[in-house]
């Protein structure tokens, strides 16, 4: 501690001559003088560090006592800063440094959002930006509760907010609210029953009395698994349950247009530039928004991202143009084919619960003015739905 002092305080180096320079220090230390770092240079002279304010008293008691003392310099940090009086936009330049240094900190200028799942991240922020807690914002003035409240009212799929603010970096931490599980009537007696006409192949009944089996044809609305179950002395109502999984056909047909507008590329490229920092958008172009009529449109976002993987609102906006030329033409059947059953295959998984397509039988033909396919696909897929079962059901049939 004592040489930070020294060094923050700064003193002198001085080198003391005559016949015996070990008198002065010993006058010195009478005079109660402290001194540092002696090193005796020769028979006549010994240099040693003092305090600036003991200046004076030493040259005094080496010239009684000796030939004298001189500087040989001086040191710490004082010395340094003498001359900052002839540069004053210097220290004006430092004192601002150091006063941005302490209020920039307290300003929001990134924002990371965490615990989100379903709800965007992009959301979020909008919904921030609107309550006025976004790129800039003054950070003591944030108040996470009355934030949290407002901010539960404009997303409601939220259950918690929060946010911790470090330096520049404002942390929004949230928890999303869990959807309710469907209430299910466990006192409700349901069948299961085929959603369509399928060959059953296999069979997996936790609960209820299967009335099919394994290999048997069933029509679509036929019974499957019935909720009430016949145990000889007594008759048992419950809610079935299971998973049974059948051979299903579905017929196609589909048809797309033979003839189509192509674009070709023309040559031209046009590329203009954006800069968006924050909520304001910087274009460094004078015409409008209107590109070429005819031009295919790219847009490339590039984001400022800090150490970290921290993104600041500071985003270069690229937007480039191609020329392009239209021309009529007709679709090849090769890539109609591929386009017709792309779009019926998925259609078919859409439509089922659970299973896949096991085999299919398409043929596509060229009409007129489009390309029609027909066609089976053969599947494998969970057939069982469940219905509500009516109480008594056989006699009421009578």
């Amino acid at each position: 501690m004592t040489g930070l002092v020294r060094l923050l305080a700064g003193y002198y180096r001085i080198r003391v001559r005559g016949a015996a320079p070990e008198l002065a220090l010993y006058r010195l230390t009478q005079a109660h003088i402290p001194f540092w770092d002696i090193v005796r240079t020769d028979d006549f002279a010994s240099d040693i560090s003092i305090r600036r304010k003991d200046w004076d008293q030493v040259t005094a008691i080496a010239s009684r006592v000796q030939e004298g003392a001189d500087l040989l310099g001086e040191h710490g940090l004082l010395c340094h800063f003498r001359g900052l009086k002839k540069r004053k936009l210097f220290v004006l330049s430092v004192l601002l440094c150091l006063g941005l240094a302490y209020l920039l900190p307290n300003f929001v200028w990134c924002l990371h959002v965490e615990g989100n799942v379903v709800v965007p991240e992009q959301q979020i922020l909008r919904e921030l930006q609107e309550l006025g807690v976004g790129f800039g914002t003054w950070g003591p003035s944030i108040v996470p509760q009355d934030l949290k409240n407002q901010m539960l009212n404009q997303v409601p799929a939220l259950e918690w907010l929060t946010v911790n603010q470090s330096g520049g970096l404002a942390t929004v931490v949230v928890r999303e609210r869990q959807p309710a599980s469907a209430i299910v009537d466990r006192r409700q007696v349901t069948n299961l029953i085929a959603s369509r006409d399928c060959i059953v192949t296999k069979m997996e009944v936790f609960s209820g009395q299967a009335v099919c089996k394994t290999g048997q044809s069933m029509r679509a609305g036929e019974l499957l698994v019935s909720g009430y179950a016949d145990w000889e002395h007594c008759i048992q109502a419950t809610r079935s349950l299971g998973e049974i999984y059948g051979r299903t056909w579905r017929q196609q047909r589909a048809v797309i247009p033979a003839d189509w507008d192509f674009q070709s590329d023309s040559g031209g490229t046009h590329t203009r530039y954006a800069l968006l920092l924050g909520r304001k958008r910087i274009n460094f172009f004078q015409n409008s928004g209107i590109w070429y009529p005819e031009c295919d449109k790219m847009v490339m976002y590039r984001q400022l991202t800090l150490p970290g993987g921290y993104s600041f609102p500071l985003t270069l906006v690229v937007e480039t143009a191609r020329e392009r030329t239209v021309t009529a033409g007709e679709l090849k059947q090769r890539e109609a084919e591929d386009t017709l059953k792309t779009g019926t295959a998925a259609a078919a998984r859409s439509d089922m619960v659970a299973g896949e397509i096991v085999r299919e039988d398409l043929k596509v033909r060229r009409g007129s003015g489009v390309y029609e396919l027909t066609g089976v696909y053969e599947c494998h897929e969970m057939v069982a739905r469940t219905a509500p079962a009516i109480l008594m059901e056989s006699e009421d049939n009578k």
